[in-house]
């Protein structure tokens, strides 16, 4: 198996909803996909945002689909300048010890347009490819055209015969990171 980053992201939103709002980052979680096919290093922290953004109602909004409360948020989270560099070094780290060179994710379309972008630059800071998307991998072991979302693999995957250890709470970014890594692992090898 190729070594891989998984990640996901929780945000306030949509890249651009198409009435100005444009959603941030609040949470990144991420695990490693080893050569053998193990899920090691997992990384998560909050990523903090102005009060007056996490209190618009499209904020609100998508903060009801994970949870993830402004109070949390504000109290715990790195400021975006902190976060990036943070994250940055942590893939140094698994690149060296790990040989990663690619990230993944499920879906990665919606979390790359985010982390390709200041202050993240993450595939211009860390030199990482990108992989293929964790749902692509799955569709493709399926059959399908399209989709599916996260709880609907997991299902796909159990009932194919993967212990994936996942208690359905989509929508935490290290959570979400593990169960991508685990179906990327799953369904690559069986699919």
């Amino acid at each position: 198996m190729t070594p891989a980053i998984v990640l996901d992201t929780e945000t306030t939103g949509f890249p651009n909803n198409g009435a100005g709002f444009r959603g941030r980052i609040i949470e990144v979680g991420a695990v490693v996909i080893t050569e053998d096919g193990r899920v090691v290093s997992p990384i998560s922290f909050f990523v903090r945002q102005p009060r007056h953004h996490l209190d618009s109602w499209q904020a609100r909004q998508s903060m009801r689909v994970h949870g993830i409360r402004p109070e949390t948020v504000l109290s715990l989270g790195l400021e975006p300048t902190e976060a990036a560099p943070r994250f940055a070094r942590w893939v140094e780290r698994v690149q060296e010890r790990h040989g990663v060179r690619e990230v993944r994710a499920y879906n990665q379309g919606f979390d790359f347009w985010f982390l390709e972008r200041s202050p993240w630059d993450l595939f211009q800071r860390t030199g990482l490819a990108r992989g293929e998307d964790v749902q692509l991998t799955v569709r493709r072991a399926l059959g399908r055209k399209s989709g599916p979302k996260l709880d609907h693999a997991v299902r796909a995957a159990v009932e194919r015969g993967a212990s994936l250890g996942w208690e359905g709470r989509a929508h935490r970014a290290q959570e979400d990171a593990r169960i991508a890594a685990a179906l990327a692992v799953f369904f690559g090898e069986s699919g």
